[in-house]
């Protein structure tokens, strides 16, 4: 997220949601190098039909008509030797922004204004945590592969011209490695399950007082979850699982050991909003998410079953996904990845579909200390921090590099954070060695739902909701991932708090930051709640089910209810119709624009208690929103005032309690939440006025000030606002993708948001069918290429706005290949 300050995202997210990878703002590179369209002159795109040595065997690369590599291969290391190579022609610039952003290394390249963000990965060490998950799947199956990639991007890097970026910017790529791939999945993961909720919530307690914990509720009032009857985990029972914490010993001193811990410090209390305010930067986005539900055959009309996946992330130039068909004697699968990782993420194989969408969990903690000196006080002494200093390159106004050193501290939860004399310790799965990359290297491979579950079996993280299908009939949703259990003094917590870590307060048993963790206290894979064969079942972030038998998240964590709520009204209608649902009905539902929060919002701005204090043109816009069909239409007038309503409507309820005190709109509390406030809520009265105003007063309020807002920017149809407006890093108009009005908004299923100059929604959009595969389909908002010049820069984007896919063939295209890479035998690629 950024918020007033130059820092570039790789926003991801797996819908995995997962979410999140990014390009850099346009800011960063326009302060790096100034562009006209001159500087690419001269330099042209490697070309087709080219030989290429491949040490690892025989490979051959087609691309099709819209610049999709299919790339068959005799073994699986020559096929991720020609992955890694199509990845570096088409996408080796935004992979090593990728790197350079979560490895802490920004301002090498960008300058000054890089170096905060390079501080916190630094201080966050992520780096550490890749190369212990490096070292844990080294020796499986997948490490190989793994390797093989890196030699394909390597060769591709020293064998061909570089993308201009990187002569612009001065600057030549270090050679790729296994852990920079292991590097990107942490970004990934981080942007999908690591956040700083827990410092947000402190912040809003100091700042408000205890009066504001309502708006935080533990669970939202609502009856959608995504698991709505039994679940078929197995029963949890704290009882069964490792209660003891064993970090290691570390340097404790020998000084105040034989004083008692009496447990408890002031330390989790005070104001931590200037810590928040630093690291809110590399927080996920709340609300950001994804769509996926899955049908099995006995719904359908073709008898077989039908999977939809739209992950939502930041939509960026180039974007998020590349796209890949890949096929070896033992893999068979077609889908997307990151740029930067070898296997397709979402997609299928064969015989098995898949698709995810983000838990929305709570998988990160944090722990205060009582601290002397460079020492914090653990179980009843005080330990040295572990502490090294690294130093960051930073590229000055000269061209040439300078270095700046940062102090990265770890205790024994996790790594260290600090602002302004707030410290805290950060737990989150991924500081450990972890192993989704040997996941995903598995449903590459899956023939079967028994060998997709055992994949996810050794899933960690990112927690991801996967719902799956197999064209032999079955269908499972199963969110997957691990799930601490948290003990303070041998009882089992919520994770929602700051912890006292002197206190041992909070603590994950099995758990070892930057090693390999035995898990032992995380709940078991078969106590996960998941579902077997459901005849439908649709996650879009909202809760995972009603009473869990463990700790999952709150209201922090999890999105607002309304997308799944419209995905579960569409789908159950039409179970209960004659009709059996088909592709071309889940197509449709992708393309979904009703708003399901209007129904309860729609009645607030329209009162005729409100509309007695709106102006005469604020009520012509409140009659147009009372006949307005609920559907975020570009062309509908209806939806531009219900957007522009809402967002004043939030403003104006919570903005004199919040903004005074220091707290912006990010610090607001769900639209659910505001959603049910009672109609003469003390949240609804303006504390600046004398008189006490109810909803309705404040919902003509909000009216009549978007009454103005249309006004001032001639605004007539939603279109007008919400429009696709997607720029290169380095914002030259010949580098930007064209623009227009958008359907869509942040709870429709068609998903589209446009807010303070970011634009985020689905960054891919995939149906398969099983029984009829003509009709499985994906398209992403933009193109496979991140070449401008190339005809595959963006020749999705219209049929992505549009609701249209291209088919998802399991076929390569006819012709002769483009790429042809010939045995070199070990030592042949250099």
């Amino acid at each position: 997220m950024v918020r007033n300050r130059l820092e570039p995202v790789l926003a991801v997210g797996f819908a995995l949601a997962l979410v999140a990878v990014s390009a850099l703002a346009p800011t960063y590179l326009g302060l790096a190098a100034p562009l006209s369209g001159d500087v690419y002159a001269g330099v042209s795109q490697p070309g087709g039909g080219q030989q290429i040595e491949n040490p690892y065997g025989e490979a051959t690369v087609t691309y099709d008509a819209h610049g999709v590599p299919h790339v068959s291969a005799e073994n699986d290391r020559a096929l991720y030797f020609a992955v890694g190579y199509v990845q570096a022609r088409d996408r080796l610039f935004q992979m090593d922004l990728q790197r350079r952003l979560i490895g802490g290394n920004l301002s090498g390249a960008f300058g000054e204004q890089a170096l905060d963000s390079d501080r916190f990965h630094r201080q966050m060490d992520f780096r550490g945590a890749a190369e212990a998950s490096w070292r844990s799947i080294e020796d499986t199956e997948a490490g190989p592969s793994v390797e093989a990639f890196s030699a394909g991007v390597n060769h591709y890097r020293d064998t061909q011209p570089l993308p201009p970026e990187f002569e612009l910017l001065e600057y030549t790529p270090k050679e790729w490695t296994p852990v920079d791939t292991l590097l990107i999945g942490k970004q990934i993961a981080w942007q999908l399950s690591g956040n700083f909720a827990d410092l947000r919530r402190a912040t809003v307690r100091d700042r408000l007082g205890p009066e504001a914990s309502d708006l935080y509720p533990n669970r939202l009032a609502h009856d959608t979850p995504v698991v709505r009857g039994e679940s078929d985990a197995a029963p949890f029972d704290p009882a069964s699982v490792d209660a003891t914490f064993e970090p290691d010993a570390g340097d404790a001193s020998a000084a105040q050991t034989d004083q008692p811990w009496a447990g408890g410090t002031d330390s989790a209390t005070g104001d931590y909003t200037a810590l928040y305010d630093w690291v809110e930067a590399y927080d996920h986005e709340p609300g950001i998410g994804s769509n996926n539900w899955v049908i099995s055959g006995d719904e359908t009309a073709s008898g077989q079953p039908i999977l939809a996946n739209d992950p939502h992330l930041a939509l960026t130039v180039p974007g998020v996904w590349y796209e890949m068909h890949l096929d070896a004697p033992d893999t068979h699968t077609r889908g997307v990845t990151f740029p930067g990782v070898p296997m397709v993420v979402i997609g299928r194989t064969d015989d098995v579909a898949w698709g995810v969408t983000n838990v929305g969990g709570d998988f990160t903690d944090l722990y205060t200390y009582e601290t002397r000196d460079d020492q914090y006080r653990y179980e009843g002494a005080f330990r040295d921090f572990e502490t090294t200093t690294e130093t960051i390159p930073v590229k000055t106004d000269a061209g040439d590099l300078r270095e700046e050193t940062v102090e990265v501290r770890k205790t024994v939860h996790g790594p260290v954070i600090e602002r302004e004399g707030r410290e805290v310790a950060v737990a989150w799965p991924g500081f450990s060695a972890t192993n989704e990359s040997l996941g995903v290297f598995r449903l590459n491979r899956a023939e079967s739902m028994a060998e997709a579950r055992d994949a996810l079996r050794i899933w960690d993280v990112p927690a991801q909701n996967f719902v799956l299908a197999s064209r032999s009939g079955e269908t499972l949703f199963y969110p997957a991932g691990k799930y601490p259990v948290r003990r303070t003094e041998g009882e089992v917590v919520r994770g929602d708090q700051l912890f006292d870590g002197s206190a041992g307060e909070g603590e994950w048993p099995g758990y070892r930051p930057y090693e390999t963790s035995t898990w032992s206290g995380f709940v078991p894979f078969e106590s996960i709640p998941h579902v077997e064969n459901p005849d439908y079942l649709a996650t879009a972030n909202q809760r995972t089910i009603d009473d869990p038998d463990f700790y999952i998240g709150t209201s922090d964590t999890y999105a607002d209810p309304y997308r799944g709520q419209r995905i579960y009204e569409r789908l159950d209608a039409r179970a209960e119709s004659d009709e059996p649902m088909d592709p071309q009905f889940v197509k449709d539902l992708q393309r979904d624009t009703r708003t399901a929060d209007a129904d309860r919002f729609v009645p607030y701005a329209t009162s005729e208690r409100a509309r007695a204090e709106m102006r005469p043109e604020a009520r012509n816009h409140a009659d147009t929103v009372a006949d307005w069909d609920r559907r975020m239409a570009a062309d509908s007038e209806g939806a531009l005032v219900y957007r522009l309503w809402l967002e004043s409507f939030r403003n104006q309820t919570f903005g004199d309690e919040f903004r005074p005190n220091g707290l912006d709109e990010s610090y607001y509390p769900k639209h659910h939440v505001l959603q049910t406030l009672p109609a003469d809520s003390e949240w609804f009265d303006d504390r600046r006025t004398r008189e006490r105003e109810t909803r309705a007063d404040i919902a003509a309020r909000a009216m009549n000030r978007t009454a103005d807002r249309i006004a001032e920017q001639d605004y007539e149809t939603y279109g007008d606002y919400n429009r696709l407006d997607l720029d290169h890093p380095f914002d030259q108009s010949f580098l930007n993708l064209p623009e227009r009005g958008m359907s869509g908004g942040d709870f429709t299923v068609f998903n589209f948001r446009y807010a303070e100059g970011r634009q985020a929604g689905s960054s891919w959009r995939m149906v398969v069918a099983f029984g009829n595969e003509s009709a499985s389909g994906g398209v992403v908002p933009g193109g496979q290429s991140g070449v401008f010049w190339s005809d595959h820069y963006h020749d999705q984007l219209g049929m992505w706005a549009d609701g249209d896919y291209k088919r998802l063939s399991m076929t390569a295209p006819a012709g002769e290949p483009d790429l042809v890479f010939t045995d070199a035998g070990e030592e042949g690629a250099g």
